[in-house]
C-alpha cells in the first residue's frame, strides 16, 4: 500500500480558500476562471517576449520553428 503524504498548503492557497469560502454563482465562477486564465496567459506572453528579445529572434526563426517536426517517431 502506498504511503499517504500530506501536503501543506502555502499562504496563497490558504488565502484563496478563505477568499472563496462562500457560494458563488455559475457566472461568478466563470468570471473568476477567466480572470485567472487571462492573468496566467499574460505571464506567458511576457516570458515569451523576454525570450524573443534575449535571443534576438526574428520572424524567420519563428517560421522555421513552425515548419520543424519535433514529434517523437514511433515504429
Amino acid at each position: 500500500m502506498e504511503s499517504m503524504q500530506s501536503t501543506k498548503l502555502n499562504d496563497m492557497q490558504l488565502f484563496m480558500i478563505k477568499l472563496f469560502d462562500r457560494q458563488l454563482t455559475d457566472e461568478q465562477q466563470i468570471e473568476i476562471k477567466k480572470i485567472l486564465s487571462d492573468y496566467f496567459a499574460r505571464l506567458v506572453d511576457e516570458e515569451i517576449d523576454q525570450l524573443w528579445e534575449e535571443r534576438a529572434m526574428t520572424q524567420k526563426d519563428l517560421d522555421d520553428a513552425l515548419k520543424t517536426n519535433r514529434r517523437t517517431p514511433y515504429s
